[in-house]
């Protein structure tokens, strides 16, 4: 039991961390403040380094103690587990663009705002598998 809850509870700051990231990236887009834009970048880097990848790893933890306690069985557990790798390099995927801003690459907004589609839409997924354990 105390592994499902660990595992549900980092799994929630990291969800939310992969949603809400990707706006961050928004918001230094119209920004006109090189303070402001400071700012944010200190703080992109903040989460990105001590929430995300620290809720990430917990929740990857917790869920390989999951695997190891209630054993592997069930296709819906594989499609999951594709579905949190896809998650994964989403992650690593906005650590890249974090790079790609500092040495000046920037998206059109539109991209950022859109973006954050791919983490809700996998993310309901999981849940949906979770919930129903179709297969």
């Amino acid at each position: 039991m105390l592994s499902l809850t660990l595992h549900i509870a980092f799994l929630s700051v990291w969800a939310a961390s992969l949603v809400y990231f990707p706006f961050l990236f928004l918001e230094r887009s119209s920004t006109e403040s090189d303070e402001r834009d400071n700012r944010l970048i200190l703080l992109q880097r903040w989460i990105y380094a001590k929430i995300m990848t620290t809720s990430a790893l917990a929740t990857i933890a917790a869920g390989t103690w999951l695997v190891f306690e209630r054993g592997f069985s069930g296709g819906w557990l594989h499609v999951k587990l594709a579905l949190v790798l896809l998650l994964v390099l989403f992650h690593v995927y906005c650590g890249h663009l974090m790079f790609d801003r500092r040495r000046g690459r920037i998206r059109r907004p539109l991209f950022y705002a859109l973006l954050s589609l791919v983490p809700v839409t996998a993310i309901l997924a999981v849940l949906i598998l979770v919930a129903g354990k179709p297969l």
